[in-house]
């Protein structure tokens, strides 16, 4: 992707970040504050029957006077591949064109047309020796339409970046217990559990269940509960095979406009460790009290916060 992963980003006057959905377009402001949280100056999510994101997103920076602010684009699950590979043995400089050619006969459209980056997962605690990374893949096309968003929005670009590592980033916000821990997120019809490990990304999966599939009577969502779980288990034990690590030691998710306590009860239950919301006031500060659909703002806040330098 567009400098997701090179360069430093920092600005005095804090960082957009924004991501499309089912319904509309989340829109986020976080400025850094030395010595305290940063603070979460807009969490809007603004909706649309037509979901015309070009135009939501040069309007609520208009309105919110975000015109000219650095900012980072979430793309949509949908809109790209996140593929696992052994990186072939070549200088720095022609990694990204040969595992462009590494992955051509995953994708469905030529090589010469794809976005690509990627990022090694951590290599210390794999028990194969070849080292290996995640390769983020989109076609040029849907590249190319978020930046003319952020042009005409007449924001500075400085990042396309992917939920998993935006998720990832909130991750880094919380007390780091010395354990692994999951991160359980979801849309409309999907889900994503992610785990990380000392601060770092190491295991990423997407899920055929969505908040959809959660926004049921009480007495039919029992199934569903456990049906995730089970789909968590088999992550956390893929993991605990691959990188040799203890038991993940926690599962945080993402927080909801419904009523979550069936959920974090039943995933309590069948995993047996420790099951929370994700309280974003830990993370960030906020005028006031956070709007209920600040859930659905998660990946824009995820891609303001991303502060750090990263490099393959």
């Amino acid at each position: 992707m567009i400098k997701r992963l090179f360069g430093k980003i920092s600005s005095n006057g804090g960082l957009v970040g924004f991501s499309r959905s089912e319904g509309g377009l989340a829109l986020a402001h976080v400025l850094p504050q030395t010595g305290s949280k940063p603070r979460l100056t807009v969490c809007d999510f603004l909706t649309s029957e037509s979901i015309d994101g070009r135009l939501l997103l040069s309007d609520g920076c208009r309105k919110r006077g975000l015109e000219s602010c650095p900012a980072v684009c979430v793309m949509e699950i949908n809109c790209y591949q996140l593929l696992q590979v052994a990186p072939p043995d070549v200088p720095a400089n022609e990694l990204r064109e040969a595992i462009r050619w590494q992955i051509g006969d995953l994708i469905d459209y030529p090589p010469e047309e794809a976005v690509v980056d990627l990022f090694h997962i951590p290599r210390g605690n794999q028990r194969q020796r070849a080292r290996t990374a995640y390769v983020a893949a989109a076609h040029r096309d849907r590249v190319e339409e978020r930046v003319g968003w952020m042009r005409e929005a007449r924001l500075k670009i400085r990042a396309i970046d992917i939920p998993e590592l935006v998720l990832s980033n909130l991750l880094n916000h919380i007390p780091d217990t010395g354990r692994s821990v999951g991160f359980l997120y979801f849309e409309a019809d999907s889900g994503l559990i992610i785990i990380s490990s000392g601060r770092e990304l190491c295991l990423a999966r997407n899920l055929p269940f969505g908040t959809s599939s959660l926004m049921v009577e009480a007495s039919r969502l029992e199934p569903t509960v456990n049906a995730i779980a089970l789909e968590i288990q088999r992550s956390f034990d893929f993991y605990e095979r691959t990188f040799a690590q203890m038991p993940v030691g926690s599962l945080v998710v993402a927080p909801q406009e419904f009523d979550t306590d069936a959920l974090l009860t039943g995933l309590h239950t069948s995993l047996g460790i420790d099951v929370s919301m994700l309280d974003l006031q830990q993370i960030v500060e906020y005028p006031d009290s956070l709007p209920s659909h600040a859930g659905r703002c998660l990946l824009a806040i995820g891609a303001a916060l991303r502060t750090e330098e990263v490099g393959t």
